[in-house]
């Protein structure tokens, strides 16, 4: 859906400029879109009480106090006195005659004040997208002086502010956010730009007066400008932005309030649903013992042993078996591997040696599981058989009636199918234990991977000094690695900003000193991002719990830190716009 605009006009408030140039913060305003936003001021404007103070000035200069016209003797002149609009002399009823008024000059001494309600100065607020220009917002302003000779002093597009919404069922039902799941927070963008107006007549002083056909001229002309949609016509009251947050925020906290209690209510009527079944699956189960009760299978060959507790055992052995017992001889294979001691000499060779082997221990875990799982399935099927056969024969010999009949196959249908969901269940349950230990040894086989990583570089450090001296360096190196890790996960939970040069300084080390733990110039800007990547998949690996939108803007930051570092002539660290000096060896 296209995205409509309009523009609202209001008298613009003392200061205004300090929100529009970004000179203080505020709750709804995301510091680090700011480099976005675009701004163009004319050459004479200062600030709206600059402007305001211009206004009362040209209005004093053509607007003045009157006095009385005296003759030469100091007696007030008097004049005939006529209507201003038919001209016709004006008649006094109880004499008869035509009245006669004093007559009055203005006082070039008293000039008048601008009236306290005047708004010589007026902000308008417009909506624009992300890819409105400058040169369209200037358009349009060239188009509103050359209409009614109103003259625009500033043009500030705000593409920094936006909010956190909570997708309700509501939404959906609108027809709205359909690329969203019900119940995930998304973020709704407020794109748009502020004009500031200077609304007066230079000629007379006074405010320009605009009616509601010319305010709607004016809305069609934004949407022309700008190539967007016009915005609809609407009888509501306009509030001003302080009101308008206040009013959402109190929306939006209704709806999430009661798309709460509506997941509540769904909850325990699911509750119940549960209760319910849970007590038809009881009745059914006594019906099904008492059918039982009536066959004559033994009741141990009845019973289908669940998947984890099923015992087997391999070819050529007499020794029973259970699956738990083949993921713990599994994990203690992978655990020999890895305690296996280090080889000074070959290690790459060892390295691709040991990968193979736990690739190969964990392979034979899964066909050993599909084995057994084959094995189970075939238990289940065996009593499954077992009991329609029996239960088969005793229906053929009790059955007197028709009636009869039909009420045992339909018990006889029902037992069978619930006995083959029961053991499916268990049978997934436990392939997912499975699944969780296979899991569990891709982990180990990640450490690893990690700990042979480590190894290599501290054998470069080796090859490069004697081993003592290279062992300390390559601690204190890896050491800030991980306080600068520590440092932007810190930062990215905190409710800060912008980095503090503590923060700069801890970050911009990691920076440096994984540039020399992966053998990376730190003098190239790819070569610190990539060490910036590497120091952001250790600080993902600790963070726990963050919204994606946090995370993003510490990501974000920390490129923006890696950009602009550079590396003086004696090694030293050195962050652009910011007085942070620190030598790193």
């Amino acid at each position: 859906m296209a995205k409509k605009t309009s523009i609202h006009i209001c008298a613009a408030k003392y200061g205004a400029e300090k929100h529009n140039r970004r000179e203080k913060e505020m709750k709804h305003v995301h510091p680090e879109y700011s480099n976005l936003n675009k701004s163009w001021e004319a050459e004479d404007f200062k600030s709206v009480a600059d402007e305001i103070r211009k206004a009362k000035e040209r209005y004093s200069s053509h607007h003045f106090c009157r006095k009385a016209k005296l003759d030469e003797n100091g007696k007030q002149l008097t004049t005939l006195a006529y209507d201003k609009k038919t001209v016709d002399p004006i008649v006094d009823p109880k004499t008869g005659l035509q009245k006669v008024v004093p007559e009055w000059e203005l006082d070039l001494s008293k000039p008048k004040k601008m009236p306290k309600n005047a708004e010589p100065v007026r902000e308008g607020v417009a909506v624009i997208t992300e890819n409105t220009t400058m040169e369209q917002m200037k358009t349009l302003a060239n188009q509103i002086e050359q209409r009614w000779d109103i003259k625009t002093k500033a043009i500030y597009a705000h593409l920094d502010e936006g909010h956190e919404h909570l997708v309700t069922d509501k939404d959906h039902q609108q027809g709205k956010y359909l690329d969203s799941a019900e119940g995930s927070t998304i973020f709704l963008w407020n794109h748009h730009a502020h004009y500031v107006f200077d609304w007066t007549d230079h000629e007379t002083g006074q405010c320009i007066n605009l009616n509601r056909h010319d305010m709607s001229e004016l809305q069609d002309m934004l949407a022309n400008t700008l190539k967007m949609e016009r915005g609809k016509k609407s009888d509501k009251k306009w509030r001003d932005a302080h009101t308008f947050k206040a009013e959402q925020e109190a929306i939006r906290a209704k709806e999430v309030a009661e798309y709460t209690e509506r997941k509540k209510a769904e909850v325990k009527q699911i509750q119940k649903n549960i209760e319910a079944s849970n007590s038809k699956l009881t009745k059914l189960q006594e019906a099904i013992d008492e059918l039982l009760s009536a066959t004559s299978v033994p009741e141990e060959e009845l019973e289908a042993v669940p998947f984890a507790e099923m015992t087997f055992s391999f070819q050529g052995s007499k020794e029973p078996l259970t699956v738990k017992d083949l993921i713990n001889m599994t994990l203690s294979r992978l655990d020999r591997e890895i305690s296996t001691p280090i080889p000074i000499l070959k290690r790459e060779e060892w390295q691709k040696e040991r990968n193979a082997k736990a690739k190969e221990i964990v392979t034979t875990l899964q066909s050993q599981l599909l084995s057994v799982s084959k094995l189970h399935k075939k238990k289940i099927n065996d009593v499954g058989k077992k009991m329609y056969l029996d239960v088969k024969r005793k229906i053929a010999l009790a059955a007197k009636t028709d009636k009869e009949n039909m009420a045992l196959r339909q018990r006889i249908s029902e037992l069978d199918e619930r006995a083959v969901v029961r053991e499916k269940a268990k049978t997934q349950i436990a392939e997912q234990k499975a699944r969780e230990q296979t899991m569990r040894a891709e982990k180990a086989e990640k450490q690893v991977e990690e700990s042979v990583k480590r190894l290599s570089m501290m054998e470069r450090f080796i090859s490069q000094a004697g081993a003592t001296e290279a062992f300390v360096n390559w601690s204190n190196l890896y050491g800030l690695v991980e306080e600068a890790a520590k440092a932007l996960v810190t930062w990215a939970l905190s409710k800060k900003l912008v980095f503090t040069n503590k923060d700069e300084r801890t970050i911009g080390q990691g920076i440096v000193a994984k540039c020399q733990l992966e053998g990376l110039n730190p003098s190239d800007e790819n070569n610190r991002q990539k060490a910036a990547k590497g120091i952001a998949d250790i600080a993902d690996s600790i963070v726990g719990e963050i919204s994606q939108f946090k995370w993003d803007i510490a990501l974000r930051r920390m490129d923006q830190l890696a950009s602009e570092m550079s590396m003086s002539d004696n090694n030293c660290l050195l962050i652009k716009g910011s007085t942070s000096k620190r030598g790193l060896g």
